[in-house]
């Protein structure tokens, strides 16, 4: 995935301008969501930045939790996704889908996922792994454009959740089925959802192969994206009002009546 990302600005933090300083770790965080893991010399061929520059501003974003470091290796931080998430269409999402996407993990086997579109593309909201492990899994985080797989030869424009995201749009909210047409390592389903007037989102399930993915699995995904949009469309629970009292006598509410 080497020259995917456009080189920095000349204009580096050794410059002294605070505007360079923001602009290049920007850059270091988009190479590295797009990379989803990365050593220090991965990130450095990919911003054009220099090596003492990379490592500076990855231990000033890791103080923040904008990114993590395991050994060698480096990914989006906890922080930086929950920020993320939070951005595009429904804040709520993670909290709403929680529980029937554990569910849906939990029946189908799959790798479990919701995204939300984002500007040419989505946004990975949340990654349950699978039983069997996949070629290439996403992370949370992670965005999938559509003009990133020109060196990786991943046909981004056929997976399963751009189109869905795209659907949704139209107001189409059936299942979208990729039987490896974007990795014939991999087969997908993605089921629309519509997070607000004017922005969608994904919940998908992916498996081993290129085969093609069972009816049972198709119903579940659409039924666990039935289960979210509802929860999203009810809207948040009122704080600071108490049910009303009920006589415990026969569970009548008590107090005034109109």
């Amino acid at each position: 995935m080497h020259g995917v990302f456009p080189n920095a600005s000349a204009d580096t933090p050794g410059s002294g301008s605070a505007r360079a300083v923001i602009g290049s770790a920007f850059d270091l965080l988009t190479a590295l969501r797009e990379l989803g893991v990365a050593r220090t010399s991965d990130l450095q061929r990919a911003c054009g930045l220099p090596r003492t520059t990379v490592a500076r501003l990855l231990g000033q974003l890791a103080d923040v939790g904008a990114v993590e470091r395991n050994g060698a290796w480096w990914r989006i931080g906890a922080t930086l996704v929950q920020l993320g998430s939070a951005a595009p269409g429904e804040p709520r999402l993670r909290a709403v889908a929680r529980r029937p996407l554990m569910e849906l993990a939990k029946v189908t086997g799959g790798l479990v996922a919701p995204s939300v579109e984002v500007p040419r593309g989505g946004l990975i909201v949340e990654v349950l792994p699978g039983v069997r492990p996949l070629a290439v899994e996403p992370a949370p985080g992670m965005a999938v454009r559509d003009d990133l797989p020109t060196a990786t030869g991943l046909r981004t424009g056929r997976l399963a959740l751009i189109r869905a995201q795209e659907a949704a749009h139209l107001g189409d909210m059936r299942p979208v089925l990729d039987a490896g047409e974007a990795d014939p390592c991999v087969s997908c389903v993605a089921a629309p959802l519509r997070l607000s007037p004017r922005d969608t989102g994904a919940v998908w399930v992916m498996v081993p192969g290129g085969d093609g993915v069972s009816d049972h699995v198709v119903a579940a995904t659409r039924r666990t994206a039935g289960l979210i949009t509802t929860g999203l469309s009810a809207g948040p629970r009122p704080r600071g009002r108490a049910p009303k009292d009920r006589d415990p006598r026969d569970g009548r509410a008590t107090g005034p009546q109109r």
